[in-house]
């Protein structure tokens, strides 16, 4: 993707019910299995995951963070998090977090999962953030004075300054249905990000001084029910192509991948949704890798039934 060109809109028209199939795109994953034990346990619910070199940082379902070596695979450091902390992004060998609900305290933690600092932001609610080389950038619920959608702040989050405001629309709100993780923001070379608005299917850039429009996905059909692309995340940018993860509200599952030419190449449920169950992946970005990672729970777990036993991580590459 050419990311010097004007705005662009990406037409969806169809809704495909072929099976997506990763490849076609990408190489031939490496594998990593993580085995859990009882001194460090994982719930098989991930509300986040951030990678640093060898290491994994999972945040669980029981507000726990794990601290995985992909080298030994097996959990080697472990907190107990405040439930509200759900989001999380690492930058310069620190760990952030921020509670959603709670007026957006940052707090920043070192590789050993010690809490070195928190502070907080005002008249802002953020619904996931980015550390970024000279301070944050959040995506913001609530418009609210001269706050718009997208925040940019130095490191000490005193200073603060505002993209895309929506205008005659103060304190508006995202679905909390779409209150989501770091799948929004991608971090690109030269320290520019990629940002996506999951509530309108805009894309932006923020090259470290400006934010710019830089794509729409767009569809003529008005109705959510018969959408091709709804609730759409997305999770992988790399080579001019992009992957987007979206969901249904009829239990749907899927993937679109648009090539460098902006054409739709590939969508589709990227797994039998009947069969495993909704989300059964999570997805992240890794420099120029896909990285999926799947939580596996045994049936004979007997009274720990949200306790996985074992987590597998894919490394993907684009072909």
């Amino acid at each position: 993707m050419d990311y010097s060109t004007v705005e662009y809109t990406i037409p969806v028209l169809n809704r495909s019910n072929e099976t997506f199939s990763f490849d076609d795109f990408f190489k031939k994953p490496k594998r990593v299995n993580v085995v859990f034990d009882d001194e460090f346990p994982v719930s098989a619910t991930i509300w986040d995951i951030v990678f640093a070199g060898r290491y994994a940082f999972i945040l669980d379902g029981n507000s726990r963070l794990s601290k995985i070596d992909l080298r030994k695979r097996r959990v080697v450091d472990q907190r107990q998090f405040k439930r509200s902390q759900v989001v999380l992004s690492y930058y310069d060998k620190h760990l952030y977090a921020i509670g959603v609900d709670n007026n957006c305290i940052v707090y920043e933690y070192d590789m050993n999962l010690n809490m070195t600092d928190s502070t907080s932001v005002r008249n802002m609610n953020a619904a996931s953030f980015c550390r970024i080389k000279d301070g944050f950038i959040f995506l913001n619920r609530r418009e609210t004075g001269s706050r718009g959608k997208y925040v940019v702040t130095n490191k000490s989050l005193t200073k603060g300054v505002s993209f895309v405001k929506v205008e005659g629309r103060q304190y508006k709100r995202y679905d909390t249905r779409l209150i989501l993780s770091s799948e929004v923001f991608m971090r690109r070379p030269f320290g520019k990000v990629l940002c996506f608005d999951i509530e309108n299917n805009d894309g932006y850039r923020y090259d470290g001084e400006k934010l710019k429009k830089v794509f729409h996905i767009g569809t003529d059909i008005n109705d959510p029910a018969l959408s091709p692309l709804n609730n759409l995340r997305l999770i992988y940018a790399s080579k001019g192509n992009l992957l987007f993860n979206y969901y249904h509200d009829d239990g749907t599952d899927g993937m679109a991948f648009f090539d460098k030419h902006h054409n739709l190449v590939g969508q589709g449920p990227s797994y039998d949704a009947t069969v495993d169950g909704l989300f059964k992946y999570k997805y992240r970005q890794v420099g120029n890798k896909l990285v999926r990672i799947h939580m596996v729970t045994p049936e004979d777990r007997g009274p720990y039934p949200y306790k996985a036993s074992q987590a597998q991580f894919e490394f993907f590459r684009a072909k």
